[in-house]
């Protein structure tokens, strides 16, 4: 066993990346977020290669976009101090938002993922971001699509229909309905992404 921060981990299984985010999740007990990450992967690469954006790079991002779930969200504050990086009041408020960029620690970590492209669409995969990239903006709308609550997601027909404009048409809907109604607590960065969208 390791310790990145407070996080602990097993030694990786299996030859591929697929493979080690699967057994890694099962042996915390996380089952239905590997699947959850599978089906981002695939969602991530097919709008990738819809909008001709590196297809194995958003495979990468969507495969481990939410492996940090294996942190509990009481011990969300503290691994991100024992880690020397900033929380946000929203964060503080609502712990859940640093599952984002302590899943890309842990791809970076763990994983050894090293590509920076990789490790910012994971790390903005939930809020996206204000100078956010199109991989970013392919793995937000991944997560967004294959939506893990037991509900269909509300938003799903308008933001497919978006996408037959661009990338930046959908995140922009389904900013405006987080927005309107299902937000928690208005993080920054989506306060800044949203006002960017709304310029484009």
């Amino acid at each position: 066993m390791k310790q990145v921060g407070l996080a602990t981990y097993l030694p990786l299984q299996g030859k591929t990346l697929t493979e080690q985010m699967v057994q890694y999740l099962e042996a915390f007990d996380h089952a239905e977020t590997a699947v959850h990450n599978l089906a981002v992967a695939q969602e991530a690469k097919g709008l990738a290669e819809r909008f001709q954006v590196n297809a194995d790079k958003a495979y990468s991002a969507g495969l481990l976009h939410d492996v940090s779930v294996v942190i509990p969200n009481d011990q969300r504050i503290a691994l991100q101090i024992a880690v020397g990086e900033p929380i946000l009041d929203a964060e503080r408020q609502a712990p859940f938002l640093l599952h984002q960029q302590q899943s890309a620690l842990l791809a970076k970590t763990v994983f050894q993922v090293s590509d920076p492209e990789i490790l910012s669409a994971i790390s903005c995969h939930t809020t996206l971001k204000a100078q956010y990239s199109r991989l970013d903006l392919i793995v937000f709308l991944a997560d967004k699509i294959k939506w893990d609550r037991k509900d269909q997601a509300p938003f799903l027909n308008g933001l497919l229909e978006r996408l037959d404009d661009s990338l930046e048409s959908a995140a922009g809907y389904y900013m405006d309905w987080l927005f309107a109604g299902d937000l928690v607590v208005p993080h920054p960065w989506a306060v800044a992404a949203k006002a960017k969208l709304a310029n484009t």
